[in-house]
C-alpha cells in the first residue's frame, strides 16, 4: 500500500501556531519565503503569485533554511561572547577605554543582525564605562552608535538626542571629526523626520568642517545624501553632479564598498531619469560584486529596473531571490522594499490579491518602528495597485492616508505625485 503524502498546510494557519516573540521571528520569516503554490491551482491565472494566503508549507524547505540561519546564530554567539570576555579582561587588566570598545563592537554585531534592543544594551554599557574616560573618542563613538539604532529603530527623538549630545562632546574637544560624523547622523535623522531643509543644513555643515581635514572617507556620504535629496526634489543634474562629486572623494580616499555604493545611486538616478534599460545594466553590475545585505538591495533594484520593462517574470524572480536573502540574513526591515516590488508586480498583472503584499510591509513597517516617510509609501503603493484593479473607493481611501503623511512631513515630489494619482478618481458625489 502506497504512503500518502500529507495533506497541505496553508501559511497562514501554520504561521497562527508560531510562538509570537522574538526569538521566532526567523521561523515565522522561513515559512513564508520557503511556502510554495499549491499543485492543485497552477492553473490559476495568478498561481505563480499566489499570496501568502493561498500559498502552502514546504517544511523541507524550511528545515534547510532553519539550518543555515541556526548555524549562522551559533556564529553570532561564538564571537559575541568572546568579545564580552575579552572586555571582561581588559577591565580586569586596567584598562576601560579598551573594553568599552570591545563592548561596542559586540553592540555593533548584534545591530548588524537586526537586534536593535540587544545592541541598545550593550551600547548603554559601553557608554557608562565611557563617560568617566579622559579621551572622549570612545564617549562621542557610543553615543553615536546609539543615535544610529534608536533612528533605525524609528525612535527620532531620541536619535537626535544621541547625536546631538555626540556633537557637543566633539565640539567640546575640538573633534573636527566628530563634529562631522555627527552631522551627517542629525541631517540623516532630520531627512527621516521630514525636514529636508534642516538636513541639507547638517549636511553641508559636515562638508564645510570636512573641507579641512583632507578626509575623503567622511566627504563622500554628505555628498551621496545630497545627491539623494536633490533627486527626491526632482532636480536631476543638481542630483548627478553631487553623485559625481561624490564618487571623486570615493576614489581620492580608496573607499572599500564605494564602488557599489555610487553604482546603487547612479542606477536609482538612471531610473529617475527613465532610462529603466541603462540601469539594469547598472544594478547587474552591482551585483556582480555585491555582498550581505548589498545582493538584497541589488536584487530588488534590478527587479524594479525589469518591472518598467514589462518583463514581470523576471522582476518576480529577483523579488523571490532578495526575500529569501532577508530571511536568512534576518534583514527583516528590507522585507518591506521587497513587498512593495512584489506587490507592484501585482498591479502591474491586476492580480487581485495583490494588496496582502502591502500589508505585509505595512506589519513590517509598524513592527520595526520604521519613518512614516515609509509608512507613507506603502500606502501610495497600495493605493495605486487598487486603482489599478478598478476598486476607486478603496484606492482612494489609502491615497488619502498616503497625502496626509506627506503633507505632514512637508514631502512635496512624493506628495505631487500622490495627488496626480488621485486625480485620475472620479469625484466623490457631493
Amino acid at each position: 500500500m502506497s504512503k500518502q503524502s500529507p495533506p497541505h498546510l496553508l501559511v497562514e494557519r501554520a504561521l497562527a501556531l508560531v510562538p509570537d516573540y522574538e526569538d521566532f521571528l526567523p521561523l515565522s520569516d522561513a515559512l513564508i519565503v520557503a511556502s510554495r503554490v499549491d499543485a492543485d491551482k497552477v492553473w490559476a491565472r495568478s498561481g505563480g503569485y499566489a499570496t501568502v494566503g493561498k500559498r502552502v508549507v514546504d517544511t523541507d524547505r524550511v528545515e534547510k533554511l532553519m539550518q543555515v540561519v541556526l548555524e549562522k546564530n551559533q556564529e553570532r554567539l561564538r564571537e559575541l561572547f568572546g568579545l564580552v570576555l575579552d572586555a571582561v579582561r581588559e577591565q580586569q587588566a586596567g584598562n576601560p577605554a579598551a573594553a568599552a570598545g570591545l563592548l561596542i563592537r559586540a553592540g555593533e554585531l548584534e545591530e548588524a543582525e537586526g537586534r536593535l534592543d540587544k545592541a541598545d544594551r550593550v551600547y548603554r554599557q559601553a557608554l557608562d564605562i565611557a563617560r568617566d574616560l579622559r579621551a572622549k573618542d570612545t564617549h562621542a563613538l557610543a553615543l553615536r552608535r546609539l543615535g544610529r539604532t534608536a533612528r533605525t529603530a524609528g525612535r527620532l527623538d531620541e536619535a537626535r538626542t544621541w547625536y546631538e549630545q555626540s556633537y557637543h562632546l566633539a565640539l567640546d574637544g575640538m573633534d573636527a571629526v566628530g563634529q562631522v560624523i555627527a552631522c551627517q547622523g542629525l541631517g540623516n535623522v532630520c531627512d527621516d523626520r521630514g525636514e529636508r531643509d534642516r538636513a541639507r543644513q547638517w549636511w553641508e555643515a559636515g562638508l564645510e568642517m570636512a573641507a579641512g581635514l583632507n578626509a575623503p572617507e567622511l566627504e563622500w556620504p554628505l555628498f551621496a545624501n545630497l545627491s539623494v535629496l536633490a533627486m527626491l526634489q526632482g532636480n536631476l543634474p543638481e542630483a548627478e553632479r553631487l553623485l559625481g562629486r561624490a564618487r571623486e572623494r570615493m576614489e581620492a580616499g580608496d573607499v572599500p564598498g564605494g564602488h557599489i555604493y555610487w553604482l546603487n545611486n547612479r542606477g536609482l538616478l538612471l531610473l529617475e531619469y527613465g532610462d529603466a534599460a541603462g540601469a539594469e545594466t547598472i544594478f547587474r553590475e552591482a551585483l556582480a560584486e555585491a555582498e550581505g545585505s548589498w545582493k538584497l538591495t541589488m536584487r530588488v533594484n534590478l527587479g524594479e529596473s525589469l518591472l518598467r520593462q514589462g518583463r514581470l517574470l523576471e522582476a518576480e524572480d529577483e523579488a523571490r531571490r532578495a526575500e529569501e536573502i532577508a530571511i536568512v540574513q534576518r534583514l527583516i526591515t528590507d522585507l518591506v522594499d521587497v513587498y512593495s516590488l512584489l506587490g507592484s508586480i501585482a498591479r502591474e498583472r491586476c492580480d487581485d490579491e495583490g494588496f496582502v503584499f502591502y500589508e505585509q510591509a505595512l506589519r513590517v513597517c509598524h513592527e520595526r518602528g520604521l519613518p512614516r516617510k515609509t509608512e507613507a509609501a506603502i500606502l501610495h503603493g497600495n493605493g495605486r495597485f487598487h486603482l489599478a484593479c478598478a476598486r476607486d473607493e478603496e484606492g482612494r481611501a489609502y491615497l488619502e492616508a498616503a497625502r496626509e503623511i506627506y503633507r505632514e512631513l512637508g514631502f512635496a515630489q512624493e506628495l505631487a505625485r500622490v495627488e496626480a494619482d488621485m486625480a485620475r478618481l472620479v469625484p466623490e458625489p457631493v
